[in-house]
């Protein structure tokens, strides 16, 4: 302590600044300023107290050598102000110091001027007469202090305590000799001009006692909300503060002082009646074999993980991290507007985890070991030309269906997501034959569809997906994302069999007008397909399966804050949706792979490549109507406008007229080009791409540069002069790379078995140099399958080609490979006929 202060009162008005001092005033300041304060006091800031009948004047002089001063205002016994403004942190922290002063001020002329040495020697001397409760009297349990028994003790200083949910709280009571009482502090206490010394000094010293064991008072009690100093009080120090106070306290009081107690769980996971496809959980808590109140334990839940709870009739109260975490991730379904008794089961498997500590009634029991179980292959009858795991991988979500849950395939490109897909649909057509079903997927991928349906399940109708469509007219409704968004309402207005998400990353944004088309769409079930589910972030995931499961991986809020703060996110996540994805990767499912595996890619036009190409067809169908017998002329201007035709096929920028300044968007192959490529990049892929066309070839190195700039190209053309040198570079790079080759330069004399993929952007007239391109690939030293993607414009010469090639293979050859012969002029016209038709 510094310098002591000049203390300026008036004896009279001790009592009133009594009551004052003992009024609770801290609670009209803030923390920081009753550290300063009390910092100020300690160092004898205060100079000067002056105690007047309404306000008390306070002068200090401060390390700074300033000398302030501050009016501390009273209406009765309560302080107006609050302690003076928040703004000035001095001025409030010395009304602070000079309160304390007058604490000590009080307690000072109460024990030394009003309270004697001879009555406290002679307390000293008859404190073992104090009074013992009745014997078998024990709750509420009452203590008498050690003080003399002698008319003028009363009234004694009575504390009631009890258990709160905001913590331990007593109330002071004056007790008088007839067995009366009065509150000690508030409204109707008894006033202290009635009290006698010993009374005012057993008050002062209640103040200071209750302040040092970390009691608050407000509204005429005391509450110690400190949760963790609670037991330590109740079992050292209120049997110092029994020498001098009566000490009441309630039957729950007790159970406060055994200190934490871990509630016990034994939930259950249950069906309760309706909705057989649903589940609820009975957690049944317990406390030292008392159950917990269904409504007390949603409140200790509340508290969180690191957060003790009062529950008055069973003590403080903990329930363990694990167990709250379970708890709240049980209760979040809630959020998702899942009455009670109607959780989802596929909740049950993610929240759960099996855990051997979470009970399941019978059925339950029975639906998750029967999901749990491997379905033999022969279950359902599927196609011959599904390949083994692609039979498994319909049984697989054949039976999540059946459990009421939805499916994620995730297989590596090629590995036949859509016809995967395919074959559920044909199969639950076959059960229901009215049943309608939805694809929405981009529009380069339609024609996907539509062609992998006509060649493997020509059974089903399809149609594309518009504003006019009438789901009567087809089994399988695709759509592109772009039409689903602007045709929500009828999309919506329709329940489907299964509904099916094609390249799923396109709803990532969950705050998208598309994402929200597709969340409308109603179906029995419900299918992603993606082979890049997470592109950019764990959002990504959220979305798909907000689509998917509602609620299986939580708020989105919760999810993003998880993603930042927790170190086990990602393995939660994990094992949250292990059940749902099914991820195949190549270098898994090789041994039931060809060596080389082809895939004919039907990619759209552009509206103004469709321009082009019927100019173009209408001319070449007049010279071709024109050809006479032996007129050469005639047949090299059609083979001249066959190049014309495959090169609007490829990209409208090919044709001389048009050139690349004079189209607004790349063509259809570029487009499912740049789509494929950026799943395969994100897979770490290396990938070939041929063409005949140079100069098509450029169009794609744009593209890429514009859409996935930081993959590594090399080009490989007939300009190229040492060819040896992006060869190598291509062959020994790590992660995924893109090598674009022309036919003219790479069909022979190189080896890039590094390659994964190859794409062929334009088909070739002659089956032979597409071997030789494909065998610059797979050759000796090659370890693993290949992928070769055929890029067939729809509804073009390309089609048309291809076909040919595969009826009619050695007259195509023949007549078309190496275009020597013309001396079948009869054959030539045939051919190039079926072309152009």
């Amino acid at each position: 302590m510094g310098i002591a202060a000049n203390r300026i009162y008036r004896r009279s008005e001790l009592g009133l600044w009594l009551e004052r001092a003992a009024a609770g005033w801290e609670k009209f300041f803030t923390p920081e300023e009753i550290l300063y304060g009390r910092k100020l006091y300690k160092e004898g800031a205060v100079r000067t107290l002056e105690l007047n009948a309404s306000d008390a004047i306070v002068c200090a002089k401060l390390a700074d050598g300033s000398e302030p001063y501050c009016v501390i205002d009273f209406d009765g016994i309560e302080m107006r102000g609050r302690g003076g403004s928040r703004a000035d942190l001095t001025a409030a922290a010395l009304r602070v110091a000079g309160l304390y002063e007058i604490e000590e001020l009080v307690a000072d002329a109460f024990s030394l001027e009003l309270f004697p040495d001879a009555v406290l020697e002679q307390a000293a001397e008859k404190k073992d007469a104090q009074k013992t409760q009745a014997e078998g009297d024990s709750s509420p349990e009452t203590s008498s202090p050690a003080e003399p028994e002698s008319e003028n003790e009363f009234p004694k200083l009575e504390l009631h305590f009890s258990s709160r949910k905001k913590g331990l709280v007593f109330a002071p009571f004056w007790v008088f000799a007839d067995g009366s009482s009065r509150r000690a502090f508030g409204e109707k206490c008894v006033p202290v001009s009635e009290l006698e010394a010993v009374q005012r000094e057993s008050a002062v010293r209640l103040a200071a006692m209750a302040r040092k064991a970390g009691f608050k008072y407000e509204a005429g009690v005391y509450t110690l909300a400190e949760i963790s100093k609670i037991p330590s009080f109740l079992q050292v120090q209120l049997g110092s503060w029994k020498k001098y106070f009566l000490i009441k306290k309630d039957k729950n009081v007790d159970l406060l002082a055994l200190g934490e107690r871990e509630v016990s769980l034994s939930p259950v996971a249950k069906t309760l009646g309706g909705n057989t496809a649903d589940f609820d959980v009975e957690w049944s808590p317990s406390v030292g074999g008392k159950a917990v109140a269904a409504s007390e334990f949603s409140k200790i839940v509340g508290a969180g993980i690191t957060s003790l709870r009062i529950v008055p009739d069973y003590g403080i109260l903990r329930l363990s991290s694990a167990d709250t975490a379970f708890v709240k991730n049980v209760e979040r379904a809630r959020e998702y507007g899942f009455e009670a008794g109607k959780i989802p089961r596929y909740m049950l498997l993610s929240l759960s985890d099996f855990s051997p500590k979470v009970g399941m009634s019978g059925e339950l029991k029975e639906w998750a070991d029967s999901l749990a179980e491997n379905t033999a292959e022969n279950a359902r009858p599927l196609p011959d030309f599904l390949r083994r795991y692609q039979k498994r991988g319909v049984l697989w979500a054949d039976r999540l269906f059946a459990h009421d849950c939805n499916a994620l395939i995730a297989d590596e490109m090629g590995l036949g997501k859509t016809l995967q897909t395919l074959a559920l649909v044909d199969m639950y057509l076959r059960e229901t034959p009215s049943g309608k079903f939805f694809v929405a997927c981009p529009a380069s991928v339609i024609p996907v569809w539509i062609s992998e349906a006509a060649k493997f399940f020509p059974n089903i109708r399809c149609g594309v997906f518009s504003g006019s469509s009438n789901f009567e007219a087809a089994d399988l409704w695709i759509s592109s994302y772009t039409q689903l968004r602007r045709n929500r309402v009828l999309a919506e207005s329709a329940f489907f069999e299964m509904a099916a998400l094609d390249e799923a990353q396109f709803i990532k944004n969950p705050d998208a007008k598309t994402t929200a088309a597709c969340m409308a769409l109603r179906a029995r079930r419900k299918i992603a397909l993606t082979g890049t589910p997470v592109e950019n972030r764990p959002l990504d995931m959220w979305t798909a399966f907000r689509w998917l499961m509602p609620g299986l991986m939580g708020q989105r809020a919760a999810f993003e804050k998880s993603a930042q703060t927790d170190p086990s996110f990602l393995k939660n996540i994990r094992r949250q949706i292990a059940p749902f994805v099914l991820r195949r990767l190549k270098s898994e499912v090789a041994g039931e792979l060809p060596e080389k595996i082809f895939v004919d890619l039907a990619c759209p036009m552009s509206e103004q490549q469709k321009s082009e190409y019927q100019k173009l067809l209408s001319e070449a169908r007049g010279a071709l109507g024109g050809a006479r017998e032996d007129d050469s002329k005639a047949r090299f201007t059609v083979l001249s406008l066959l190049t014309r035709l495959r090169q609007a096929a490829c990209d409208a920028a090919l044709l001389p007229w048009v050139g690349k300044d004079g189209v607004s968007e790349f063509g259809g192959k570029i487009s499912v080009l740049l789509d494929k490529l950026e799943e395969l990049f994100l897979g770490g892929k290396k990938i070939l791409v041929f063409s005949q066309f140079a100069r098509f070839l450029e169009l794609i190195e744009a593209g890429i540069a514009s859409r996935i700039p930081d993959v590594p190209v090399f080009t490989l053309t007939g300009s190229t002069r040492d060819r040896a040198k992006p060869v190598e570079a291509f062959q020994e790079i790590s992660g995924s790379a893109v090598m674009l080759v022309s036919l003219r330069a790479g069909g022979t004399g190189i080896t890039l078995t590094s390659a994964d993929y190859v794409f062929l952007a334009d088909p070739w007239w002659n089956p032979a140099a597409e071997e030789q391109a494909i065998d610059r690939v797979h050759r000796i030293g090659r370890k693993g399958d290949v992928f070769v993607y055929r890029m067939i414009a729809q509804d073009t010469v390309e089609e048309r080609v291809r076909k040919l090639q595969e009826k009619k293979r050695a007259l195509f050859n023949d007549l078309l490979g190496g275009l020597k012969d013309v001396s079948k002029h009869s054959k030539f016209i045939e051919t190039v006929a079926d072309i152009l038709s």
